[in-house]
């Protein structure tokens, strides 16, 4: 090859690689300049959206509730789409619209997260060749919406404590909604949503087995009242089995012949009667196998009546705080039962520790919804008499009687504290408890109220758990009798379970404290939590028990959870 040769195919070579790069960047540049024009578009939308907070395409279109969080996540991402980067993403989208379509899976209705009309939207979307911007954009934007009140109602319930328990102070810690979806998109992840948001407790968990479960029933029996009576007749009686059977209070019946069931139109055999018993268990009643009036008015309320008390129950458990992997104690008052947990485990737990309980009577003494931390017990503690009670009831029987403090081992004094005065009873120190300037308490011994042992968590209702000196009301059924504070049944094995850490404080040494004279505190190593909340349904996970509605709690918070207003700029 000639030198000239040779120059003329380098030169050549420079030529095309030069108009190459000359090509390429006339490419770059035009589709920077379309993608600037897109993301321009896009911000105009979204903020577009934002400014009016509303969304067109969402049923629930008023959006004031989650305009903060949007600013946040579309600042995350630079004003440009979470879901979509470079065309209609289908796997994704249908994984979210999967994950809003769960809802009811937690007692929560998908409509209320435009779950259908998003899907029906996306649909629409995907029948066009393309899709333009301003479609993206308002279909992102409307999932994000549906993602956040999904997560948000999820983590915290959908209706606010506020107004519809004895006490709404408890809050649960916050959480970043916005990174969450960020997070989740960028990495692809859609099931991070549900990570770490619904309760961790055991009891939520085996409340989605019951509500799958009754929810089954309701599907295969029907939804009308069973209108049992007796004396029961064949058809009741088949149809009684099948109900039972079909709840798993009773195994599956083997299907009789004609000439038997001739025989037995009017008998409950013995696997009938066992299955009535452990429905009655299940439903707070005696276990006696009878179909008296408490029973027979049990079985005729219709599966969605309790498919709605499983889920407020789940609406409840999602009030309270996640746990860590610690002991803690959960008081249920329309149960009258409390539970004693040795730790949370996500796969499973040991056998709570459980006992009876008495709490405040239904009329005006009720026991408050509170969450808080056991710090201390008490052993042979003084009864610090509130206030509201040394002057409502105390005072008028002092009053017709001044010996009644004598006898009932209670002392007048100026204080609660170790060293405070002691006063007798005349018209001056009367004049003076009325006024709120003397006390009255009630020394260790037999006949004070708090028994051998108080359990302390500080709250602004001064309610604590305690020892008993009637213990007698505990054969009661139905144990609302105190006025707020809650009686436990076996206070020394209560004891022993929340000085656990506390190795020198056995089982012979904590008896020895709660029947010495003398009043001793003891701090516990490790605070535990405990949780005094309402649920007229617990799940163990084979079974759901129901309990009366003691407070009538349930018809306000139905109403509140079915709210279509609920999104209304309260969150």
């Amino acid at each position: 090859m000639s030198l000239y040769q040779t120059c003329h195919n380098f030169a050549y070579c420079r030529f095309l690689i030069g108009f190459v790069f000359f090509f390429w960047s006339i490419i770059i540049s035009t589709a920077h300049c379309d993608e600037q024009v897109a993301n321009t578009t896009g911000i105009e939308t979204i903020n577009t959206i934002l400014n009016q907070a509303r969304h067109p395409y969402l049923l629930h279109g008023d959006i004031a509730d989650q305009v903060a969080n949007l600013q946040k996540l579309y600042g995350l991402s630079q004003n440009r789409l979470i879901w979509f980067k470079g065309g209609t993403e289908g796997s994704t989208v249908y994984d979210l619209l999967s994950l809003l379509g769960s809802a009811p899976e937690h007692g929560l209705k998908a409509e209320f997260y435009d779950a259908e009309q998003l899907r029906q939207k996306w649909s629409d979307i995907t029948e066009k060749h393309t899709a333009s911007e301003v479609d993206l954009t308002l279909y992102d934007v409307a999932l994000n919406i549906a993602l956040l009140r999904y997560m948000s109602d999820l983590h915290f319930g959908r209706a606010r404590p506020k107004g519809l328990t004895i006490n709404s102070s408890f809050t649960l810690p916050d959480i970043d909604l916005a990174e969450r979806i960020y997070t989740s998109a960028q990495t692809g992840n859609v099931s991070v949503h549900n990570e770490n948001l619904q309760p961790n407790l055991p009891g939520y968990r085996n409340l989605k087995l019951a509500l799958a479960r009754y929810r089954s029933a309701k599907a295969e029996l029907g939804d009308l009242p069973q209108n049992f009576k007796t004396p029961l007749k064949g058809d009741q009686i088949a149809d009684l089995k099948q109900l039972l059977t079909r709840l798993e209070d009773m195994a599956e019946a083997v299907p009789e012949q004609p000439h038997e069931s001739k025989n037995k139109t009017n008998r409950l055999d013995k696997p009938l009667i066992n299955g009535i018993k452990n429905f009655q268990k299940r439903h707070s009643i005696t276990p006696d196998g009878k179909l008296n009036a408490k029973t027979l008015n049990a079985l005729n309320i219709p599966l969605s009546d309790r498919i709605n008390e499983i889920e407020l129950a789940m609406e409840r458990f999602r009030w309270l705080p996640q746990l860590n992997e610690t002991p803690y104690i959960i008081v249920n008052i329309p149960a009258f039962q409390l539970w004693g947990y040795p730790s949370l485990t996500l796969s499973g737990e040991a056998q709570p520790m459980s006992m009876k309980v008495i709490v405040g009577e239904s009329l005006d003494k009720q026991t408050p919804v509170l969450i808080s931390d056991m710090q201390f017990l008490q052993f042979r503690p003084y009864w610090n008499v509130p206030p509201s009670i040394a002057k409502k009831e105390l005072l008028p029987k002092l009053r017709s009687n001044p010996d009644y403090l004598a006898s009932h081992d209670m002392e007048l004094v100026n204080g609660f504290g170790p060293n405070a005065a002691k006063y007798g009873v005349n018209s001056q120190t009367l004049s003076q408890l009325g006024q709120g300037v003397l006390k009255i308490r009630q020394r260790p011994g037999t006949k004070n109220a708090l028994g051998t042992v108080k359990f302390v968590f500080p709250n602004n209702y001064n309610v604590y758990l305690h020892d008993t000196s009637s213990p007698k009301l505990f054969k009661r059924e139905r144990r609302d009798f105190s006025h707020g504070c809650i009686r436990i049944e076996k206070p020394q094995e209560l004891a022993q379970f929340v000085l656990k850490n506390r190795p020198e404080w056995d089982e012979k040494k904590i008896s020895l404290a709660m029947h010495d004279s003398s009043p001793k505190q003891v701090q516990l190593k490790q605070p535990i939590p405990v949780m005094i909340f309402y649920s007229t349904a617990m799940a163990d996970p084979d079974k759901v028990t129901f309990f009366e509605d003691i407070y009538s709690l349930n018809a306000p918070l139905h109403q509140r959870l079915n709210d279509e207003k609920q999104y209304v700029a309260i969150k």
